[in-house]
């Protein structure tokens, strides 16, 4: 768990390597941080390092 993330809407976010990924720790963060403080009401959105 590294507590950092990025946020994305409908698209894939990529790191410099070309990979999309984030741990399951960190994926759970950030949907915690969502429903606590939505900011994508009715929205698709993506989360990845």
């Amino acid at each position: 768990r590294t507590g950092h993330y990025r946020v994305g809407k409908d698209q894939l976010l990529k790191n410099k390597e070309g990979e999309s990924k984030i741990s399951t720790q960190d994926y759970a963060v950030a949907m915690l941080d969502e429903l606590e403080h939505p900011q994508h009401t009715r929205e698709r959105f993506t989360v990845a390092y």
